[in-house]
This record gives structure tokens, C-alpha cells and sequence, in this order.
């Protein structure tokens, strides 16, 4: 299992043309992927559009990113770079 602090970066925060893209990487992973919130203590599928927009993060947001699988390394460093870039969105 790899985990890796990332941090939403872009304006609107992980609103759904963020979420979409995040579900849709995500899922081309066989590893199990879950995103963590430690404000609001909980974790969900990062595969899930639905529980990515429930989880409501905003500009700012500190999560960890938790991967496991054959695939981890690989799923890890191109979800990563999603957060880096603001999901290609205005980060200021």
C-alpha cells in the first residue's frame, strides 16, 4: 500500500468536472483506491463520482491518497499529478 498526502489546489475544489476526471483515472486502475479526509474522518472509494462530490473538499483541503494493488506505483503518481495540476484548473 502506498500513501501520499495530496492537497486540492484548484478554486471550485472537487466539484464535478473534478470528481468526474478523478473517478475516471482512478478507475482505470486495478488497485483499490480510497481517498482520506481527516477533518470530517472518513474515507471513500475514489472510484465513486458520487462519494468524491459528497465528500465535499474544497480549495485547500488536505486528504491522504490510499493505493493498493499491482498497479499502486503507477495509480499513485498519475493521481498525484492531478492534484498537483488543480485537476487543469485555475489554482489562484
Amino acid at each position: 500500500m502506498i500513501i501520499t498526502p495530496v492537497t486540492v489546489k484548484n478554486l471550485l475544489g472537487l466539484h464535478a468536472r473534478a470528481a468526474n476526471i478523478l473517478a475516471r483515472e482512478a478507475s482505470r486502475f486495478s488497485s483499490s483506491i480510497e481517498i482520506e479526509d481527516f477533518a470530517r474522518q472518513r474515507k471513500i472509494d475514489a472510484k465513486s463520482i458520487m462519494q468524491l462530490l459528497m465528500m465535499a473538499a474544497g480549495q485547500g483541503s488536505e486528504l491522504m491518497l490510499h493505493v493498493s494493488g499491482d498497479d499502486q506505483e503507477k495509480a499513485t503518481e498519475t493521481l498525484k499529478a492531478l492534484f498537483d495540476d488543480g485537476f487543469g484548473e485555475p489554482c489562484k
